[in-house]
């Protein structure tokens, strides 16, 4: 099972995640949250990835959850942005899935937090050619996206602890 790491929180599941998540929101209803993620690589012998889930508190911080995994080196810059971003998309899609689970045991609106995704590719560097491509796909997925400088989750977050 996939456990993630938090500086505040310590190891949890995808489930504790959501269920943290939730926490903070409940004691914070009149904040405005929403939830990033992001992932960034860097290769090794092997390709080390660093996945990010933050929770951002719109003008007052957050707190993020890291889950780091290692899978064979991908050393083509085009297949390692889609493979971060796929898995980006991936934990984005478990996310909702969980959130939709409380929502029908629960009751908890996850609807008004605005879900975004990260990705490490910028205008100056080998990745501004896929840039449009992983946009419109991370779009038409029904995800907004972010690209650097402003994507903090991947290129500050994931990247600071994939090296």
């Amino acid at each position: 099972m996939q456990k993630f790491t938090s500086p505040t929180y310590g190891q949890l599941t995808y489930d504790e995640v959501v269920n943290k998540i939730i926490e903070i929101v409940s004691k914070n209803p009149h904040d405005e949250f929403n939830i990033t993620i992001g992932t960034d690589s860097q290769n090794f012998d092997q390709t080390k990835i660093v996945l990010v889930i933050v929770l951002h508190k719109v003008h007052k911080g957050g707190v993020f959850f890291y889950h780091i995994s290692k899978i064979n080196r991908i050393d083509n810059i085009r297949q390692k942005l889609f493979t971060e971003t796929q898995m980006s998309l991936d934990c984005a899609e478990k996310l909702l899935g969980i959130f939709e689970k409380r929502f029908e045991e629960t009751g908890f609106d996850y609807t008004n937090m605005q879900f975004t995704i990260h990705v490490d590719a910028g205008q100056n560097g080998k990745t501004k050619s896929v840039i449009p491509e992983i946009v419109a796909w991370v779009k038409s997925c029904g995800y907004d996206c972010i690209t650097k400088p402003d994507s903090y989750a991947a290129s500050s977050i994931a990247d600071k602890y994939s090296k």
